[in-house]
C-alpha cells in the first residue's frame, strides 16, 4: 500500500491516476480524514456516452472523523458514549463506489449522492435496466451526471455498509445513528474541499423506500448543514416514502427493517401544524434543526405509499389529523405517480403470485426521469418546476377508503376495512409524539375504471387497457385473504370484446368498446404523452419508447 503526502492537489491527483490500484489518500477536510482506493477501471468497458464520453469507476473506503463536542452531531443517540482517538474524535469508515465522467469538465457538474438500499445500489434504475442491458439506455451517464454511492448502515452482510463504532458500556451497542453523519459528510467532502478524486458544485441525494425513508430522517433531525455550518445537498428526492422514516438514531435500531406499519410518526408534514393528538407544533423542516439549509425537494410516491404499510403518504400535504390540505414550502414539491405500485411489476404481466391480482406493471420512470432533469434545472439554474400533482381534499380527490368509488370487478376485494393502523414514537417529542394513536388513512379516488383521477397520470392511465391498483390483497394460499399484500398493487385487464365483459358482469368497457383499433389507441396515447412532454411530466427523448410500450401492451391482450 502506497501512502501520500498532502503536496499540494494537483501532484495529489496525478498520483492517483498513476498508482490506481490499493492506495491511501490522507486529507486535511476536517470529517473526511482519508480515502482509499482499492480498485479504479474504466466503466462499461470504455463505453462512450454522448458528448460526456467515457466514464470511470472507483472503488474504496471513505475515512470519517466525527466531533463529539458539535451541537449539530449531539442528536445522534449514544454519541458521549463513543470511543475517542487520541484527538478527541470519533472514528469511523465506509464503503464508497464512484462513477464519474473522465473528463469532468464534459460533465454536468452535479452528482447524485445514492442513498444504497440495503447496501444495493439504485439510482441507475434511471437508466432502466434489463437483464440484456444492464447499462439500460444510460440515460444517467449522457446527461453528464457523477454518481456516488455511500454506505451508511451497519446491519448488513452485503453490498455498500458502513462501520461504526459501539458504545464503550451498555453491551457495546452499535451506534447506527452516525450513518447519518456519514452520508452528510460526504456530501460536503464533494463540495467543499479541494482534495477530493471528484468535485461537484450541486449535489442531488436520492433514496428509494428504505433508503428514502432514510433521506425524510436526515432532514428532520438537521443533518443537511454540515460541522462547519453549511448546506450539504441542494436537491433531494425521497422516492416511495410516504410520510415514514426510519428505525436508525436508536440503541439497537434495526433500519434493514421493512418499517411496515411502525416508522411512521409525527410530524409528518414539513412544516410545522398542530396536532391535535399532543397539542404540539413541528414539522419534518420547520424545527430548529432543520429549519436552516433545507434542499429544495421532490418528494415522489406511488400509490402503494397512500394505501399500504402504514406509509400514509397524503399526511405528507394534509394535516396531522387529516382533515384539511395543507400549501407545501417554496423549497418543496410533491408528485404522486397516479396508479403505480411501489416498484414497477413484470411486464408483460405475469399470473397471480403471491397476490390476489396479477402485480401492476405500470411504469413511473418515464415519470422519474423527467423529474430528475427538472430538479437539476431548479438546483442548477433556478427553473422553476412543474407543479406539484397529488389528490386534494378539496376537490374529492383524497378520500376515506370507504369513499372510494372503485367499480364492482369480478374478484375484487373490499376497500373499506383498510387501515392505517397507529403512530409510531418520537422519542424526541413529549409524551412520545402521540405515539399509539389512530393514523387517519387517505386515499386517492378513482375513476370509473377504477384508475386513480388525480396525480401525475401515465398515458395508459388516461388511455387505459387495464386497471392500475395500488392495492393488492393476499392470495390465501400465503395469508390472510383480508390483508394487503405489501409493496404490491393490481393489474386488472380490460375484457376484449363486449361479449367477455358480459359474460363476467364486469362494468368496465371492454377494448373493442373503447377503441376502433389499435391505431386508434396509439394515436389516442400519442396526444395524452404529448400533453406529458408539453407539462414536463415526460422527456421528449423518451416518448417513443413510451409509445413502443403501448404497442407492445395492446399486442399483448390482443394477440
Amino acid at each position: 500500500m502506497i501512502i501520500f503526502n498532502k503536496i499540494s492537489l494537483y501532484i495529489q491527483k496525478i498520483s492517483i491516476i498513476v498508482f490506481s490500484w490499493f492506495c491511501f489518500v490522507t486529507f486535511a477536510f476536517a470529517e473526511v480524514s482519508s480515502f482509499e482506493v482499492t480498485s479504479r477501471q474504466p466503466y462499461a468497458g470504455g463505453l462512450q456516452f454522448g458528448d460526456v464520453g467515457a466514464y470511470e469507476e472507483i472503488r474504496g473506503r471513505i475515512y470519517y472523523e466525527i466531533d463529539p463536542a458539535n451541537p449539530l452531531n449531539q442528536v445522534i443517540v449514544d454519541l458521549e458514549l463513543a470511543p475517542l482517538n487520541a484527538r478527541g474524535m470519533i472514528e469511523l469508515s465506509g464503503d464508497i463506489e464512484i462513477i464519474t465522467p473522465v473528463n469532468l469538465d464534459n460533465g454536468n457538474n452535479v452528482a447524485i449522492i445514492d442513498i444504497p438500499n440495503r447496501g444495493n445500489r439504485i439510482s441507475l434504475r434511471f437508466n432502466k435496466p434489463n437483464a440484456n442491458e444492464p447499462i439500460g439506455d444510460g440515460f444517467l451517464m449522457n446527461q453528464g451526471y457523477t454518481l456516488v454511492w455511500v454506505g451508511w448502515e451497519f446491519d448488513i452482510d452485503r453490498g455498500l455498509s458502513i462501520d461504526v463504532p459501539s458504545t464503550i458500556e451498555n453491551q457495546a451497542m452499535p451506534i447506527a445513528g452516525l450513518g447519518f453523519a456519514a452520508v452528510r459528510d460526504i456530501g460536503s467532502w464533494i463540495k467543499y474541499s479541494s482534495d477530493t478524486l471528484i468535485s461537484a458544485d450541486h449535489l442531488i441525494s436520492f433514496g428509494l423506500s428504505q433508503s428514502g425513508r432514510y433521506l425524510r430522517n436526515y432532514l428532520y433531525l438537521g443533518f443537511n448543514t454540515d460541522e462547519s455550518g453549511r448546506k450539504v445537498y441542494d436537491g433531494m428526492i425521497p422516492h416511495i416514502a410516504g410520510s415514514s422514516k426510519i428505525d436508525l438514531n436508536r440503541r439497537g435500531a434495526e433500519p434493514v427493517s421493512q418499517g411496515q406499519y411502525i416508522e411512521t410518526s409525527y410530524p409528518f408534514a414539513d412544516e410545522a401544524y398542530t396536532d391535535p393528538v399532543t397539542g404540539l407544533s413541528e414539522g419534518l423542516l420547520e424545527n430548529p434543526r432543520a429549519s436552516q439549509n433545507q434542499p429544495r425537494i421532490f418528494y415522489t410516491n406511488s400509490a402503494v405509499e397512500y394505501w399500504g404499510g402504514g406509509r400514509v403518504a397524503a399526511l405528507v400535504h394534509t394535516s396531522p389529523d387529516g382533515s384539511q390540505d395543507l400549501n407545501l414550502p417554496e423549497n418543496v414539491r410533491f408528485y404522486f405517480l397516479a396508479g403505480t405500485q411501489h416498484g414497477p411489476g413484470p411486464f408483460p404481466p405475469v399470473e397471480p403470485g403471491n397476490g390476489q391480482f396479477s402485480n401492476n406493471p405500470l411504469d413511473y420512470w418515464w415519470h422519474m426521469r423527467a423529474l430528475l432533469v427538472a430538479l437539476t434545472d431548479w438546483v442548477t439554474d433556478d427553473v422553476a418546476p412543474p407543479a406539484s400533482a397529488h389528490p386534494k381534499l378539496e376537490d374529492n380527490t383524497l378520500v376515506r377508503p370507504d369513499q372510494v368509488n372503485f367499480p364492482d370487478i369480478p374478484g375484487a376485494h373490499t376497500l373499506a376495512n383498510v387501515s392505517a393502523r397507529n403512530r409510531a414514537d418520537n422519542p424526541l417529542l413529549e409524551n412520545q409524539g402521540g405515539a399509539g394513536a389512530a393514523l387517519p388513512l387517505l386515499v386517492p379516488q378513482v375513476d370509473q375504471n377504477g384508475n386513480d383521477m388525480s396525480g401525475l397520470l401515465h398515458p395508459e392511465l388516461i388511455v387505459p387497457l387495464a386497471t392500475y391498483t395500488g392495492w393488492n390483497f393476499n392470495n390465501p394460499g400465503i395469508g390472510d385473504p383480508d390483508q394487503l399484500f405489501p409493496l404490491a398493487g393490481s393489474y386488472i385487464a380490460f375484457a376484449p370484446n363486449r361479449e367477455a365483459r358480459e359474460s363476467t358482469n364486469d362494468p368496465r368497457l371492454s377494448i373493442e368498446e373503447r377503441y376502433i383499433n389499435k391505431q386508434d389507441f396509439l394515436d389516442k396515447i400519442s396526444i395524452a404523452t404529448q400533453e406529458s412532454i408539453d407539462a414536463r411530466y415526460i422527456l421528449a427523448s423518451d416518448k417513443n419508447d413510451v409509445m413502443e410500450r403501448a404497442s407492445q401492451h395492446w399486442d399483448f391482450l390482443r394477440d
